[in-house]
């Protein structure tokens, strides 16, 4: 359930950077056509200055969206991704070491269950002989 929560959380986050880097695109073109009108520069500015803070309420619910949510980034992905390298091929190999650390972190529980069981059947003899002794040291005596 936490799953659903947490798979919840992210899609709010990425509807608000859509809207976010839409509202970027307006203020883009708007800009644009502000340089190229002669006529209407005053409703221009107008519509601007009102795309300009559309955009700043998105960035604050990007930015409360993005408060919501524990998961983070390995440093290193994003190191490797700043110097070029492809983010899924990245993301591939940072997976691919997390499940050989897996299999190793594995194999060492399965180990130490192993000598558990071991010396927990090695206890039980002893136990036994301990036992099969004291009655015979009592019967001697």
């Amino acid at each position: 359930m936490g799953d659903a929560k947490s798979e919840t959380k992210l899609r709010k986050l990425e509807a608000e950077v859509e809207t976010t880097v839409s509202t970027i695109w307006q203020c883009m073109t708007q800009v644009n056509e502000l340089s190229n009108s002669e006529g209407q520069l005053e409703r221009s500015q107008e519509s601007l200055h009102e795309t300009l803070n559309r955009l700043m309420l998105n960035l604050e619910n990007v930015d409360r969206a993005s408060r919501t949510i524990n998961d983070t980034i390995p440093l290193e992905v994003i190191h490797r991704v700043d110097r070029g390298q492809n983010p899924d091929f990245v993301m591939k190999k940072q997976i691919e070491e997390a499940m050989a650390k897996n299999v190793e972190a594995r194999t060492r529980v399965f180990g130490a269950h192993a000598l558990e069981k071991t010396l927990s059947a090695y206890l039980d003899l002893w136990e036994k002989d301990d036992a099969k002794m004291k009655k015979s040291a009592q019967l001697n005596s």
